[in-house]
């Protein structure tokens, strides 16, 4: 793979993942209002998941540079969002809501890592 290829397999990667987080949080935000970062916390643990998934089948099967650059690097790179999730925690924190900022880093992280097991066994079973 050439280097314009592997920039162009991150760019396309990047934009997609960028526009499916973005339709993610405009969904969970018409479901579940915008006082719970919904949107963040599904994006990051689908990702997580999606992630694993992807370590699993790669140790199983091979996965293809491009297909690494294209939708691991590029695509979930761009889905998830740990800054935004860390900014969303602070601010529920200064807000007043420090349940809910403490319930949103414990969902996210061990919500993360669970799913990212998961994925990683479930791609090693396929």
């Amino acid at each position: 793979m050439t280097p314009d290829l592997r920039i162009l397999a991150l760019a396309l990667g990047g934009a997609l993942g960028t526009i499916c987080r973005y339709l993610v949080s405009v969904a969970s935000t018409k479901l579940f209002g915008a006082v719970v970062p919904a949107g963040t916390f599904l994006v990051n643990l689908s990702g997580c998941f999606l992630l694993g998934l992807m370590f699993g089948l790669g140790e199983a099967r091979g996965v293809s540079p491009g297909f690494r650059l294209f939708f691991m690097t590029g695509f979930l790179g761009a889905y998830t969002t740990f800054s935004t999730f860390a900014v969303e925690s602070v601010l529920a924190h200064e807000g007043g809501r420090a349940g809910l900022a403490t319930a949103n880093i414990l969902a996210n992280n061990l919500g993360g890592l669970a799913l990212a097991k998961a994925g990683l066994m479930l791609g090693r079973l396929i």
